[in-house]
């Protein structure tokens, strides 16, 4: 149905070139490191915008060739972050009197704007707060996006587990980690609601993603290796996702291993639930924006 109606309306507007914003802001949570419990590996957020032009003179037939990439665009985005006793510290990053020199965003030619925690630590990620997402072109037309970070959902497997050794040396108990498993093989993922009972599968859950993530347990900070994930890559799959996010709504997900877990090591395995954002009335009525809050758990491959 949402597809129908979405493509009705596509079809009554179509009018040759319209200007396309789809944006995501996702959240991996802080795990513990097995090699050193002190420095556990840190909370990482990343919004993604794809900015550009999208054909729908055949809203019949929209695909990549149909996206043209707005280059050099300016990026703004700002929050309410939560300070010491709960006081709301105003953020913006960044102003358009902010130097090239201190703008962390990536560019890339495709319309590609790209900003992480990695690279801006006064970029957080604040569940409950307003985040908005601001594109001006090269006309000085403005493209917004807002998102409202909710709560995460959790993972049945990581409910109960605990790893006390790595790399054959005996550490601390670190809980919400799978101890073995053997790379190249395959891990289903149960996600479930925490509640008062514990942790209950839902009958009908909200859109979701899987990220399987490499991590170096003696460079925790490092940037994170992600070889797995589920997350819309690019416009077209953003837009799709729009069109229908049905494929998303799983109670039940299989990892391949042969992607997930290709060598020994040690993963970290996050699911993402979803919320919708809103995009401005301006922008191509396919525009999407999306946030994801992350919860995780750790796995021990040999």
């Amino acid at each position: 149905m949402k597809y129908a109606l979405l493509a009705t309306a596509i079809a009554a507007a179509a009018c040759g070139k319209q200007t396309f914003l789809a944006a995501a802001f996702v959240q991996t949570p802080s795990v513990p490191n097995p090699a050193d419990p002190k420095t556990p590996f840190p909370q990482y957020q990343i919004v993604t915008a794809y900015f550009g032009t999208i054909d729908t003179t055949d809203p019949t037939s929209i695909d990549q060739s149909k996206v043209a990439g707005v280059a050099d665009a300016g990026v703004d985005i700002s929050f309410d972050h939560v300070g010491d006793g709960g006081v709301l510290e105003p953020r913006d990053l960044y102003t358009a009197s902010t130097p090239p020199s201190a703008n962390h965003w990536s560019q890339g030619d495709d319309g590609t704007y790209t900003l992480s925690s990695q690279d801006e630590p006064l970029l957080t990620f604040e569940v409950g707060q307003p985040y908005r997402l601001v594109l001006v072109d090269s006309n000085g037309d403005a493209y917004g996006a807002q998102f409202v970070p909710g709560p995460a959902d959790d993972m049945q497997q990581f409910q109960s587990t605990t790893c006390t050794s790595f790399n054959g040396q005996s550490i601390p108990a670190v809980s919400r980690c799978i101890q073995t498993h053997v790379h190249g093989a395959d891990l289903t993922i149960d996600r479930c609601s925490p509640g008062t009972g514990g942790c209950t599968a839902e009958s009908a859950p909200e859109p979701g993603f899987l990220v399987v993530v490499k991590v170096d347990p003696n460079n925790p900070t490092a940037n994170p290796n992600i070889v797995y994930s589920t997350v819309p890559q690019d416009a077209t799959s953003l837009l799709k996702y729009e069109l229908s996010d049905q494929p998303y709504r799983f109670t039940t997900q299989t990892l391949p291993g042969s992607q997930a877990f290709p060598t020994a090591g040690l993963y970290a395995v996050v699911l993402v639930s979803a919320k919708p954002g809103k995009v401005s009335g301006n922008a191509f009525l396919g525009s999407t924006a999306i946030v994801g809050t992350g919860a995780a758990g750790l796995v021990q491959v040999q």
